[in-house]
């Protein structure tokens, strides 16, 4: 009676669990759906819109959904109103269309992690993931996600901790395989367009100098960054993305963070200066344009600005004013199209912008010459947005100039390396190489406490640890490749020795049927059907026919009906209602019953004339599989043509992260003991950390062997 009591109270409290679950789901899709804030004039259904042509369709991938991971880092757990109404949108014209009549268009259409991929799915192939039951969000994660769990820098710097993160693909052949069947992806190198050249085929880095002061700021984040580690500072007042936002701006110009700061001369904003200058002299006969990207400052900033302090070191080099703009005084749409129109007849000739405010949408191309990131942004497709202002068809100029200003000793060069690294994954993933079957995701949007403090000591290794990791992770991946490929070559291998020994089989059994058959052509045909001889093909065909009739709706084992050159004859139902007529000698050898008692005959004589065809047929996949083997043989066992590099790398890898601290235990002393445990408590708790530890040093080194 207890234990009933107990059960039903553990209902009732599920239930109820449950209820307030879906009351707060339905809460928050009507906040989603906004119904407060759209017009109660004609809906959407009542428009008549019968086809949905999205472009720039990244813009909408903030989609809502349901999941049970909500402590796994590196999903996405955004939701905005603009997806769930195109959502909504997309849904009602796919009902009008049997699941079609949508098309996105985006050049980014995963832009910061491989989770989004998912709302792509979501959009355009619902159906599709229904039926294989992928439709909810956990099982799409749990066929193509793997959470792994590693220690990181807990998130208000005090210590490490052990975190789940949804940062491995899984079955990606499957995924992209299922993907590809509603998006047609189009790289540049595959479509090969007639867009401008890239002088150098890559951007032109120029570094700046770190000043003394710019050194003492990167070290006051280190030090701010060692008290978030062994001090408990409340993540309100102080942060790593904090800390790494402020050395990002810091890099730019150290007047944004210290309006006092002298101006540089040798400042990656001077140079930027000069470099525009120079360039805006060189193309005045052809009154090229430039673009400048700047995310870490405004023209409104209160203070020092980046954009009007260029503004007005470029007018004093001889810039006319009316030659410069920002596009963030440009805010209605007709006003923003007279401007790109002024930067496509040359009026315009530099124009200052961020990458939401220039990024996609932004065709001046026509006069495009030369394009500066002033900084770095956070996600790859945020510079693919930026460089594919100026590399895109329409523009006359057959070579451009990409330029990428890096302040050396701060966080720019970091950002750039990470970038790339991302680039190249997503990359991988659209490229559509099937021969990869995992994948490790990237994401970061801040610095680790040990990144920031080898960047403050001015320590190289913090570039060459991004370059190893990059080289080392495409590595991985030919390595993993490399290992499947061999698998499947063995098993191609044993395949083609079997197919060899089964066609070898084959062929002595039908030499002996084509030593045995009798000839029946012409006026030489006979057959015995049902213990009767007959010489009538028009006869045996019916009787046949007749038989055949009978064992439509039955399936069993073959019937005899009788012999016919030499073997013995029966009928065997199939699939579909069909019978088929099998002459059994050493092999079986099967013949169509057709609609007629002539063709049914035919099919009977064709089968057995066939014999030599068939052993000719036999001798050739004997050879073939033959040729194949000896082929597979020389290709078992081949090395990995990189595995010297790899295992260098691997052990570069490993030095690193030991000088940089980044596997370092966490001291003794910050692991916290509840009031009242005993010493042995203590250290049972340090011993299990320290366990942890390094069982997590050796779960990423088995990521990369």
């Amino acid at each position: 009676m207890i234990k009933r009591q107990h059960a039903d109270s553990s209902n009732r409290r599920l239930v109820k669990e449950i209820e307030r679950a879906k009351k707060r789901l339905e809460a928050r899709l009507q906040a989603l759906a906004a119904e407060h804030k759209k017009d109660n004039t004609l809906t959407f259904e009542e428009l008549g819109v019968d086809r949905l042509f999205v472009d720039e369709a990244h813009y909408f991938k903030n989609l809502f959904y349901v999941t049970k991971m909500t402590r796994i880092a590196g999903l996405p757990q955004t939701s905005s109103e603009r997806a769930f109404d195109m959502y909504l949108k997309v849904r009602h014209v796919q009902s009008l269309n049997g699941g079609g009549g949508v098309v996105f268009a985006t050049g980014t259409p995963i832009a910061n992690s491989m989770a989004e991929m998912y709302t792509m799915q979501r959009y355009l192939q619902p159906d599709e993931l229904k039926k294989h039951n992928l439709h909810h969000f956990d099982s799409w994660a749990a066929t193509f996600g793997e959470p792994v769990t590693a220690m990181e820098l807990s998130p208000d710097g005090a210590g490490y901790r052990l975190n789940t993160r949804f940062a491995r693909f899984i079955n990606v052949p499957e995924l992209m395989q299922m993907f590809r069947q509603s998006a047609d992806v189009q790289t540049a190198a595959m479509l090969n367009l007639p867009r401008p050249n890239l002088e150098g085929e890559k951007p032109a880095v120029r570094n700046a100098p770190a000043t003394e002061e710019l050194k003492a700021f990167v070290q006051e984040l280190a030090a701010r960054a060692e008290r978030l580690k062994t001090g408990r500072i409340d993540p309100r007042e102080d942060n790593m993305l904090k800390i790494t936002s402020e050395g990002r701006k810091a890099a730019l110009d150290l007047r944004l963070m210290i309006p006092s700061a002298r101006d540089e001369p040798q400042g990656k904003v001077n140079q930027a200066v000069e470099n525009i200058h120079r360039i805006w002299q060189a193309t005045a006969a052809e009154r090229s344009a430039q673009l400048v990207f700047c995310d870490l400052s405004t023209p409104k900033d209160r203070g020092f600005s980046v954009y009007r302090d260029m503004a007005e070191k470029l007018e004093r080099l001889g810039v006319p004013t009316r030659e410069i703009a920002f596009i963030q005084e440009y805010e209605s749409d007709a006003s923003k199209l007279a401007l790109f129109r002024d930067v496509r007849a040359g009026k315009v000739r530099v124009l200052f912008g961020s990458t939401q405010k220039m990024g996609s949408g932004t065709n001046v191309q026509e006069r495009l010459i030369a394009l500066h990131h002033l900084d770095a942004p956070w996600r790859p497709a945020d510079v693919e947005q930026r460089e594919g202002r100026i590399l895109r068809q329409g523009n006359k100029n057959s070579t451009v100039q990409i330029f990428r200003y890096v302040t050396e000793g701060s966080f720019d060069a970091y950002m750039w390396q990470t970038l790339e690294t991302k680039a190249k994954f997503i990359a991988q993933v659209m490229s559509g190489d099937m021969t990869i079957r995992r994948l490790e995701d990237l994401d970061s949007a801040a610095l680790t406490y040990a990144e920031v403090k080898a960047i403050a000591s001015g320590n190289p290794l913090v570039i060459e640890k991004a370059q190893v990791d990059a080289e080392l992770m495409r590595l991985t991946q030919l390595r993993s490749a490399h290992a499947e490929e061999q698998y499947r070559i063995r098993s191609n291998l044993r395949r083609s020795h079997e197919d060899s020994e089964m066609f070898t089989t084959r062929l002595t059994n039908l030499r002996q049927d084509i030593t045995v058959r009798q000839d029946t052509s012409g006026d030489k045909f006979i057959i015995t059907l049902d213990g009767q001889e007959t010489n009538n093909r028009g006869i045996a065909g019916e009787l046949i026919l007749r038989r055949a009739e009978k064992l439509k709706d039955r399936f069993g084992d073959d019937v005899r009906i009788g012999r016919f050159s030499g073997f013995d004859l029966f009928l065997r139902p199939s699939f579909n209602n069909t019978v088929e007529v099998v002459v059994r000698g050493r092999k079986s050898y099967a013949a169509r019953v057709t609609d007629t008692a002539q063709g049914t005959i035919r099919s009977l004589e064709a089968t057995i004339q066939g014999f030599e065809e068939r052993a000719a047929k036999l001798e050739a996949d004997i050879a073939d599989a033959h040729k194949r083997g000896k082929e597979l043989e020389a290709k078992v066992g081949a090395p990995f043509e990189h595995e010297e590099r790899y295992q260098h790398l691997s052990r570069r890898q490993s030095e690193i992260e030991e000088k940089l601290e980044l596997t370092k235990n966490q001291a003794p002393g910050q692991v916290e003991a509840e009031p009242g445990d005993s010493a042995e408590q203590k250290n049972s708790e340090r011993h299990s950390h320290g366990n942890r530890q390094r069982s997590s040093r050796a779960a990423r080194t088995a990521i990369h062997t």
